[in-house]
Order: structure tokens, then sequence, then C-alpha cells
């Protein structure tokens, strides 16, 4: 006698169930009686085409694919997925999870969520009439959290390694997500209106960390930045304003959260404006590199611009005086005065370099207060009670150095 083996596929692995014997590699069923004569002669004669049952095999692949996928074994799981779909192309639950694990498995140098989108479009495609809403909803739920993860994924990286490439990086999958994500949700009828809001705030918090945390301590790091390190620091600046103004640009919805996001760029611009290198020559450090006089022109009518859209937004917001560029330093005076330039900031000038630089315990005052004002005058300059506070003060001392000689005329600033 024989063994028994499959006439399809050559196996010899079949089982008996519910009395007839089922080949375990492709599905196919013999009788009893077939089994008996492929045993005694070998062979049965087959009338007809045989079409092989392969949905005890496709139900173990899928069970594979779920429980890889709950494993977070996301390669294993589009690996079992794809297995399916070779036998049965429509199957939809299997185009739907292989969709998830794809993009799941999504990094900054191979993003998949236009894979995904397809196999969900796929599944949206062929399911039953009955499924297809629900699977419409799950889809356009799984491609918001895919994008927003794709996104979080970018706002991160910048946030600690803040550079004109990781900024691109962050536009250029934003304009990924958004196509992919609009065709999809456009045909599950849903709108991505909170997706936009969600990101928008991410890309704005992004941008505060890398600016506190990174940018502003590398440029203030030293008392008189090099070349590279304020060349550095204006990449990082435009960078920074290019996410905030893509962030401004994502959503309609959210004009408040605008308010201090249009505050952050100016903020940020007013830095630019005043940000300069220094070089050491002949005893002292000069300032070496800055903006043009009509690159920071330039920057301070977008400054105005930032305002003007505040004031859109809340009307009872009041406009300030256009910024005057600084040469650097005296910042809550010239917050309390309104510009660089003007009587009152000559003379206080005229005293920090001819004065208080002239003594070990003045510089050290010096390098303290540049140490701390920004970081005030960047959250409270522009607040009247800071600005009330500090102008009593300053017009005495003014007053007093005029009287000990301290001129105010027009004053360019000293080495020192």
């Amino acid at each position: 006698m024989k063994q028994l083996t499959c006439e399809m596929c050559g196996s010899t692995d079949l089982m008996k169930q519910d009395g007839v014997f089922v080949c375990q590699s492709c599905g196919t069923k013999y009788s009893v009686e077939e089994a008996r004569k492929i045993m005694v002669e070998g062979t049965v004669e087959v009338a007809g085409t045989v079409k092989v049952d392969d949905s005890a095999k496709i139900d173990n692949y899928y069970t594979m694919a779920e429980n890889a996928y709950d494993a977070s074994n996301k390669q294993e799981a589009e690996n079992y997925c794809n297995k399916i779909i070779e036998i049965d192309p429509s199957n939809y639950k299997a185009w739907f999870l292989k969709g998830k694990a794809a993009g799941w498995q999504s990094t900054l140098r191979n993003i998949r969520i236009e894979e995904s989108v397809n196999c969900f479009t796929k599944a949206i495609d062929i399911a039953p009439e009955e499924e297809v809403e629900d699977i419409k909803a799950e889809a356009a739920s799984e491609i918001s959290s895919l994008s927003t993860a794709l996104m979080r994924l970018c706002c991160d990286n910048f946030e600690k390694y803040p550079s004109e490439d990781n900024m691109a990086d962050i536009l250029n999958n934003l304009r990924l997500a958004k196509l992919y994500s609009l065709l999809l949700l456009s045909k599950c009828g849903v709108k991505p209106t909170e997706f936009y809001k969600e990101v928008a705030t991410m890309m704005n918090v992004a941008v505060c960390n890398a600016w506190e945390n990174e940018i502003t301590d590398d440029y203030q790091h030293s008392e008189h930045p090099s070349q590279y390190i304020w060349e550095q620091f204006k990449t990082r600046c435009f960078a920074c304003i290019s996410i905030i103004t893509e962030a401004i640009n994502l959503s309609d919805d959210d004009k408040q959260a605008d308010i201090q996001r249009y505050k952050n760029l100016i903020d940020i611009t007013t830095a630019l404006v005043n940000s300069c290198s220094y070089t050491y020559s002949n005893g002292g450090y000069v300032r070496e590199w800055s903006l043009t006089d009509e690159a920071k022109q330039k920057n301070i009518d977008d400054i105005m611009k930032y305002h003007e859209k505040i004031k859109e937004i809340d009307p009872s917001y009041e406009i300030p005086q256009r910024p005057t560029p600084s040469s650097g330093g005296c910042y809550v005076a010239t917050a309390v005065y309104g510009s660089y330039d003007c009587p009152q900031v000559w003379t206080l000038r005229r005293f920090r370099d001819y004065t208080l630089a002239k003594t070990w315990y003045g510089r050290a005052f010096i390098r303290t207060y540049y140490a701390i004002s920004p970081t005030l005058v960047k959250w409270f300059g522009h607040t009247e009670w800071f600005k009330k506070m500090w102008k009593g003060k300053l017009d005495r001392m003014v007053a007093n150095l005029n009287a000990e000689g301290v001129e105010n005329t027009p004053y360019e600033d000293k080495v020192w």
C-alpha cells in the first residue's frame, strides 16, 4: 500500500477533517474512497475543474499577521498579508492590515504613507458594501494617526538638531502627508481640520524648544560669537521662521493660537536683526558680520506685518513703534525707550563703554547683564508694567549721568 499523497501538490501532509482528507499544503479535499484508491492504485481520476479551498490557509496567515502586528512586528505582519494577497487578491482585510503595517514602518528616510493610502483605498474599493463605511472610518483615523506620527518624528528631530535640512524635512514631509492624507480623507468623506491644528501646534512647539534649548544657547554661549556661530544662528533663525510661517498657514481654525505664533516670529526676527559676529582686533573685540542694512529693514518690515496680523485677530492689540536695529546690548533700555538710537540709550551706552568696561567688576556686571536681560526682555519687554517699572529708574540714572558730563548725542559702540 502506498503513502497517501496529494494529487495536486504532491504533499503527504493530509489530515482527516469532517469525514474527508484535507491536504494541509494546498487545501485539496479527498473522500475516504478517493484516499483509499490513491493508497492502493497511486492515483484517482478527477473529473472537471478542481477548486482548491485555501480558506484555512488564509485564515491561518491572517491570524499570524494580526499577532505579529499586535506584537509590533510590522514587517512580519506585512509579509503574511502579502502571502494572503498572493492567494486571494480580493481579500480586503489583508489589504487594510498591510496598509497599517507598511505605514508604521516609515522612517525619515523611507516614508511609506503613499503605500498605506494605496492599500487602504484598495480595501475600501473591494470591501463588501455593508463593510465599506466602517472601513472608511477606520482608514481615516489610521491615516491621520500615521501622518501625525510622521510629523512628530520630523519635529522631534528638528527640536534636537535645528538645521536647514531638518526644517526642509518638516516642510517636505508635511506636503507629502497633506497630499496623500487629503486623497484618502476626501474618499472617506472626512475633513482634516483637527489633523492640521495638531500638526501646527506641534511645529510651533518644536521651534520654541529648539530656540530655547539649542539655538540661543549656542549663540549666546560666547560673549562674542564668531562668524561661524553667527552664520549658524542666522540659518537657524530663517529655518524657525519658515516652520512657524507654515504652521500659521496650515489651519484657519486656530486664530488665537496664531497670535502667539506671530509673537514668536517677532522675537526670532528681532534677534536676527540685532545679531552679529565679532573678531578680536587691537586688544579688543569689534563687530564683524551682521545683516546688511537692506536686509535689516526688510526683516523689520516683516516684524511690523506680524504686529498687524495680531491686530487683525485682536483689535485691542496696540502696535508698537517701528523698531530700530540695535548694535547689540542695552536690551532693557531699548525696550523701555523704543529704540537703540535715542538720547537716553546713547547716554547709557557711553556709560557702559567708558566707565563700566574700565573695571573688572564693571565688566562682570556687563557680562551678567547680557546673560540675563535678553530673556527678561523677551518675556516681558512688550508689557506696559515692565516699561513703567524701569522707566523711572532709567530716567533718573540718565539725568544723573548727563549732569556728570556724559553726553546724549549720537554714538557708535566702542570696543569693549
